[in-house]
């Protein structure tokens, strides 16, 4: 279904300016949910957040930053202040993939000064967030044969790793144009994160990876998902033991990689409807 949803976006769409306000939205650099009521009183909502579904948001590793990825094909940067209990979040910058192709994911550099962006356009890009690239179209430094759906940056390497829809991970050298390594993945790729030397990658047919990315990757686990159904996303443990599995059925898996004394892997919902 995702695949023929992002088929189906891959027209070319009307750029929105960034600086310019959103409908409704007031006064810029103000939280407000605009034409959307937020779900609770503490909620808000940023500005200016773009013309179609978010597909991913991340927040600088150095600075209250928060970035966004959306199937407008924008990438999207806010300042978010806080003071007195009051939330305000200031358009900062906006680039868009080539014809505007959906977004899906991105991943900042430990320094916090460049974002990473995949999507539709089968393209890797990089947008150093001090400068405005020509044409408002951040740099390629990679591609592949499909959509890419998932990126992350193995510090220990300051390499980017991306994962297709091609069954390929790929790792780029932001200087070099050809990938300095791939790995064959058994299905596409749906999502992956990267904690340290610790990267897990979830893919289609409910198969789960795990790998040590410090130097040469090296495949520490290949299982099958505790979860019956699609995986959707995946996140690493910060300590690197383990990652957790969500799945489309609304439940997730805690699988550990490492053996911990006293902790088992189980799962459990955590969306239910009364």
């Amino acid at each position: 279904f995702l695949q023929e949803t992002l088929q189906s976006s891959l027209k070319k769409r009307p750029t929105m300016s960034f600086g310019a306000p959103a409908p409704n939205a007031g006064l810029v650099g103000s939280c407000t949910s605009g034409t959307n009521a937020s779900a609770a009183p503490n909620d808000y909502s940023l500005p200016q957040a773009g013309n179609d579904g978010i597909s991913s948001i991340i927040w600088s590793p150095t600075a209250n930053h928060l970035v966004s990825t959306n199937w407008d094909g924008g990438v999207r940067c806010w300042e978010v202040q806080e003071s007195g209990g009051q939330i305000r979040a200031m358009p900062k910058a906006q680039v868009n993939h080539e014809n505007n192709s959906p977004v899906l994911d991105s991943t900042f550099s430990p320094d916090g000064t460049t974002v990473f962006s995949v999507g539709g356009d089968k393209a890797v890009r990089m947008w150093n967030l001090s400068q405005q690239p020509p044409n408002g179209v951040p740099q390629q430094i990679g591609a592949h044969d499909q959509p890419i759906k998932s990126v992350g940056f193995l510090p220990s390497s300051n390499l980017i790793v991306s994962g297709s829809w091609d069954k390929l991970l790929k790792f780029w050298d932001a200087r070099q144009p050809n990938p300095v390594g791939q790995l064959q993945l058994p299905e596409r790729c749906y999502d992956l994160d990267v904690r340290g030397n610790s990267m897990v990658v979830a893919c289609a047919g409910r198969s789960i990876l795990a790998y040590n990315v410090q130097g040469q990757p090296q495949e520490l686990q290949n299982k099958e998902s505790p979860l019956k159904f699609q995986s959707r996303c995946i996140a690493a443990f910060p300590d690197q033991t383990g990652y957790a599995v969500g799945s489309i059925e609304g439940r997730v898996g805690i699988q550990y990689v490492t053996k911990v004394q006293g902790k088992d892997s189980f799962a459990f919902k955590c969306h239910r409807q009364d």
